[in-house]
């Protein structure tokens, strides 16, 4: 198939502007959430309808959408990166009564673009082995190329986005207001079961987008945690605040220990293919590997990493950039922070043997990096899948990535900020626990019930070496990394994110026609939820700094997406009738 060209400056500019609405949206629900669904079938949608009404007459390029909406999901992704990672600083401060300062945003942006665009670049040569040649699957970016085949973008479909994102976020804003606590149910507590529901649609959506097998591990974890284990451990006279804590730094081995076992599982057999082509590149911006390099050493090393560990951790990228592309091709999963975690123990591990110490904040810094890069890689991947399907230029998705990178790192770490001075008293409670941050702080700092950490980090780990070897009806029918992500975060999140899944299940049995009706308006209540709650901590912060009462932001707020509700819902019924 002959490529086609789709790159504009009107492409450009949607993409920024897409991946700066995901920057903040995408950091909010990873921090509340814990999971983060490609935000790939989002784009699509968003930036087709976008270049429709700027274009206005006569029919978009599909390659123009295309690009687009490869920046675009970028910008979840570098949300990813640093939402999973950095948080773990103020969990160690607050928890372990350490004074790790927070980074420079300046220079945590420099770090954050370095490691995207080295993302990008180590991934453009895996494109030959993993997308021209293997032919992996990518799902998320083979889902994206399905829809732009069948036109299916813009019109009322972004006009449903808009007004399920409104109404979701007026009832984030309430439920801010009213329950931001959620509903407790006192009564079993008595029999050793604390249940504290807080609704949340977006997790309703997340498990619609994850499926029955993701969604339904995940709450068998909760089950296993919160009905059983902590009833029993409680009944040997623990506290309720010790079993908590023993079930989920058990359920934090059993997620990192199925990383590292898929890990394992996957690498060990493809090493010569995964690693093949990582050295070779015909293409003109691999000229810019040498000076990324050398940026990229440059600013870990000015936030405080050792010149040594430098070295090792652009290294480290180089492998595990390669790894989590391959991963994410076949599995659609990209454990980012779990590479970053990897990479940073081997480093630690090599400065003990030399009887030298990387500090707990440089550590951060060489997670933050790993993850970042990693996470912008498997995006990448999927965007290469989408181009050879739909033929578009590949270099001009290079480009429009390159730019996307270089915003959304900029952004970034004021979006971080924002949230972090808007909902310091959420953050760690079971509103915005942010289970990941505090995985990368356990494995950088140490955990309160290690052997918990140890057991959970070897059930996981042989179970996944044992699912390489089960018949193929059998295998991955009960999801590790999830269960794990269950136990940790308990009840509250793992019934809305059931009930998803149960509706997707539902869907898929029934009424498969309805899928992707399905899907948008799981990205819409995803997108309007987590937009309104990085909004209100915005206007948290900023009315803090003035004479003005608090209550005009959620106010403010609330007129603004009531009047995006109506306009979502006129072009909605417009774009029906019309059709």
């Amino acid at each position: 198939m002959s490529e086609r060209p789709g790159f504009s400056i009107r492409t450009a500019i949607i993409a920024v502007f897409l991946s700066i609405f995901l920057l903040a949206s995408s950091t909010y629900i990873a921090i509340q959430l814990g999971a983060l669904p490609w935000p790939i079938i989002f784009s699509v949608i968003v930036s087709g309808g976008l270049l429709k009404i700027v274009q206005r007459r006569g029919d978009v390029d599909v390659n123009e959408i295309n690009v687009a909406q490869a920046g675009s999901s970028i910008g979840g992704l570098i949300a990813a990166g640093l939402a999973f990672t950095i948080p773990g600083i103020l969990f160690l401060n607050q928890e372990k009564g350490m004074d790790i300062p927070w980074p420079n945003p300046w220079l945590l942006a420099l770090l954050t673009a370095a490691a995207g665009i080295l993302g990008i670049l180590l991934s453009m040569p895996l494109k030959r082995t993993f997308i021209d040649e293997e032919e992996l699957p990518y799902p998320a970016g083979t889902a994206g190329a399905e829809l732009l085949r069948l036109g299916k973008t813009g019109g009322s479909r972004l006009s449903l986005i808009v007004c399920v994102g409104a109404a979701a976020a007026i009832f984030a804003l309430l439920r801010g207001q009213y329950f931001a606590a959620g509903i407790t149910f006192t009564s079993l507590a008595a029999i050793g079961i604390y249940l504290t529901l807080v609704p949340l649609p977006l997790a309703i959506g997340s498990g619609y987008i994850l499926g029955h097998r993701a969604g339904f591990s995940w709450f068998a974890g909760a089950i296993i945690g919160w009905i059983f284990l902590m009833p029993y451990l409680s009944s040997f006279d623990m506290s309720f605040e010790n079993a908590r804590a023993l079930s989920q730094i058990l359920g934090m081995g059993i997620v990192l220990g199925s990383g590292i076992g898929f890990f394992a599982a996957y690498v060990a057999p493809r090493f010569q293919t995964i690693f093949s082509s990582i050295f070779e590149s015909r293409s003109g911006f691999m000229r810019l590997l040498p000076l990324i390099l050398l940026i990229s050493l440059g600013s870990l090393w000015l936030l405080g990493v050792p010149w040594i560990a430098t070295i090792l951790t652009v290294a480290g990228v180089w492998i595990m950039v390669a790894v989590a592309a391959r991963m994410t091709g076949e599995t659609n999963i990209n454990p980012l922070e779990q590479f970053g975690i990897f990479i940073g123990l081997v480093i630690m591990l090599l400065y003990q043997l030399g009887n030298a110490e990387v500090g707990v904040y440089a550590s951060f810094m060489i997670v933050t990096f790993v993850s970042v890069a990693c996470a912008v890689a498997g995006d990448a991947g999927h965007d290469y899948k989408s181009a050879k399907l739909i033929g578009t230029k590949f270099m001009d998705i290079i480009r429009v990535d390159l730019i996307a990178v270089l915003a959304a790192s900029i952004a970034a770490p004021f979006v971080l900020e924002t949230i972090r001075l808007g909902s310091a008293d959420q953050l760690f409670t079971p509103a915005m626990p942010a289970p990941q941050a505090q995985l990368v702080a356990g494995s950088i700092f140490g955990f309160e019930y290690p052997t918990a950490f140890m057991a959970g980090f070897a059930i996981a780990f042989c179970g996944e070496i044992i699912n390489l070897f089960l018949p193929e009806k059998w295998r991955g029918k009960v999801m590790i990394m999830p269960a794990g992500i269950g136990l940790f975060l308990g009840l509250g999140l793992a019934i809305p994110i059931a009930i998803g899944a149960l509706i997707r299940l539902y869907i898929d049995k029934y009424h498969a026609r309805h899928y992707l009706a399905g899907l948008l308006i799981a990205a819409g209540i995803m997108g309007g939820e987590g937009i309104a709650g990085f909004g209100n901590g915005a206007l948290t912060v900023l009315l803090s700094r003035s004479a003005m009462p608090s209550s005009y932001g959620s106010n403010g707020l609330m007129v603004l997406f009531v009047t995006v509700l109506i306009l979502g819902l006129v072009g909605y019924w417009r774009q029906r009738n019309v059709g």
